[in-house]
């Protein structure tokens, strides 16, 4: 019988055991990555292009990918839509900056006609320009609503002023719309489409037949050497206010540049990030949403870009709040630059980050996210290790330097919109 009146043993976590993928060159010279172990009925493909809007405009890019089941000379967006569908199977795009990924979603024994559909369909897409034309009509309506609205013009504008001397900082203005051509897109798509396979990733236990099929599915495509630039990621601290009379909310947002995980204090500074306002008992929340009760929420990260990353805090408050909290930011920041954390806070913290790091790996397709997640970066599955060793060994002292180091407010530059 067991004997409640007895806690339950704990353990701690020093290492995860990790599924590594297989991984394939292709003919093209992009890789396929594959975790087959798995007990799951269905399959997921990723096909992962360099096809991001830092290789043109945010538009080209958005809408290219947006179409790129919009039909065929053969086949209409229906017949597509329609096909996948019979077979069971969900297709979705994300662009991003640095590339574009389309994914599939389907039992194992359809997944192979699923892929062959999708391929034909982005490799031989028409860019019908009727489509094009509604596409772009409804585009610039949800932005001219979107632009109405605090929250879009402090983002808009942090990054704007943060990133000015990057690509990253090239934001779409609602006139760009009036000028985007077919030819702009049928271009864009030759080069970083049929041309820019960057990597496959599969999970799902496929046999190898299946395997290969797929394998030759992405040897279709090309794989051209991706142009790499030298962009300039130096920033000047600065105040924005947007004032905007009709507002209730204003919408704050306040960072700086700073690194990604190839950095060697971004595990630590982690930590000090989750203390001030990465997750729900934050220091950040405790203050400005539980005692003061400005918001219903704030938070803060760490945005990481192929090259570089940046630190935000992002919160909306009751216009008449907006002075009260930027201080009580401020002073959350001085306390953690004045004072050392805590024993029991800290504590709190470390468990909180290494359980989150298991729960994110739990699962074929969580471990595959967690591969993708450093490969990008040049990393591998000991970079996981290392941050769990890092996490249980910084110390209180060492957040504080962090603090000192990457935190001061008169690095920031603070938008507030309202």
């Amino acid at each position: 019988m067991m004997n409640r009146t007895l806690a339950p043993k704990t353990s701690t976590v020093s290492h995860i055991d990790f599924q590594s993928p297989e991984i394939i060159t292709l003919q093209n010279g992009a890789k396929l990555y594959a975790i087959r172990k798995t007990n799951d009925e269905t399959v997921r493909i990723d096909f992962v292009f360099d096809a991001g809007s830092l290789k043109t405009s945010k538009i080209i890019a958005q809408l290219t990918g947006d179409l790129l089941l919009s039909g065929t000379h053969d086949k209409s967006s229906d017949e597509i839509e329609e096909a996948i569908d019979a077979l069971g199977g969900f297709n979705g795009v994300e662009i991003t900056k640095e590339k574009a990924k389309i994914s599939v979603i389907g039992l194992r024994e359809h997944i192979v006609s699923i892929a062959e559909t999708l391929v034909d369909a982005i490799m031989n897409v028409n860019f019908n320009p009727k489509e094009i034309k509604q596409l772009l009509q409804s585009k610039k309506k949800k932005m001219a609503i979107s632009l109405e609205k605090v929250s879009t013009q402090a983002r808009r504008a942090f990054i704007s002023d943060l990133m000015q001397n990057s690509p990253y900082g090239d934001l779409v203005q609602l006139e760009d719309y009036d000028h985007i051509e077919q030819s702009d897109l049928i271009e864009f798509h030759k080069e970083k489409y049929l041309k820019g396979l960057k990597y496959i990733s599969i999970v799902g236990a496929i046999d190898d037949q299946d395997l290969a099929t797929i394998q030759s599915l992405g040897e279709q495509f090309k794989k051209e050497e991706i142009t790499s630039f030298d962009y300039d990621y130096s920033y000047s601290p600065n105040n924005i206010h947007i004032e905007k009379d009709q507002a209730v909310q204003t919408a704050i947002r306040v960072g700086r540049v700073l690194f990604n995980k190839q950095h060697t204090d971004f595990i630590k500074f982690s930590v000090v990030n989750t203390i001030l306002g990465g997750y729900f008992g934050s220091r950040l929340m405790t203050s400005i949403r539980e005692d003061k009760g400005y918001t219903y929420g704030i938070g803060s990260g760490v945005a990481q870009l192929s090259e570089t990353g940046y630190f935000f805090i992002s919160t909306e408050v009751g216009k008449e709040f907006k002075d009260l909290t930027l201080e009580a930011i401020q002073e959350e920041i001085t306390l953690l630059q004045t004072e050392e954390v805590s024993k029991k806070e800290l504590d709190l913290v470390k468990n909180y980050i290494i359980g989150q790091i298991l729960e994110q790996s739990d699962g074929a397709q969580a471990m595959m996210d967690r591969f993708i997640s450093v490969e990008t970066f040049g990393l591998d599955f000991s970079y996981y290790d290392d941050f769990i060793k890092q996490v249980k060994e910084v110390t209180a002292e060492e957040l504080k330097e962090l603090a000192n180091r990457y935190l001061n407010w008169e690095d920031f530059v603070v938008v507030c919109a309202g």
